[in-house]
């Protein structure tokens, strides 16, 4: 295959337009969180998502696993969270080794407020695309990662 060929195809590649998106949607949703006053990065959203669902006082390492981050960024991230009041963490009853990861009181209202922002970047996101192609596209991503986890 000639340079220009190898060229088209990496260019044409899906994972170029994976980039793409995820770093639109990182974007946009930092630019809204900013333009509310909130102080917060997409990726400390992502950790506190993961637990305003049913994961707070989760393992450190369950953490960074769910939200697919090595050890030493999610330690950063988590250290960021309770410098703004958000989280703390304890030591694991369990395995003293470990940490749990609780919202404070101020991380957990902060949900009413960054929820319906995320939310509305997620419908912007998709406005006018159809719903069975949204669900195609969450299926073939899910392939893909399976695919490269092989």
């Amino acid at each position: 295959m000639s340079e220009p060929e190898v060229t088209d195809v990496l260019r044409s590649a899906v994972s170029r337009h994976i980039t793409r998106a995820h770093t639109a949607f990182r974007l946009k949703l930092l630019s809204v969180f900013m333009e509310k006053g909130i102080d917060l990065t997409p990726d400390m959203y992502f950790i506190l998502r993961h637990l305003w669902g049913d994961q707070d006082g989760c393992r450190q390492q369950e953490l960074a696993d769910k939200t697919d981050k090595d050890k030493a960024s999610l330690t950063k991230l988590v250290d960021n969270l309770e410098k703004r009041g958000l989280v703390r963490r304890s030591m694991d009853d369990e395995d003293r080794r470990g940490k749990r990861v609780w919202l404070t009181s101020h991380g957990l209202q902060l949900k009413d407020t960054v929820y319906p922002l995320a939310l509305s970047v997620v419908a912007m996101a998709e406005d006018g695309v159809n719903k069975d192609d949204i669900l195609k596209v969450k299926e073939t991503l899910e392939t893909l990662c399976r695919n490269l986890k092989r």
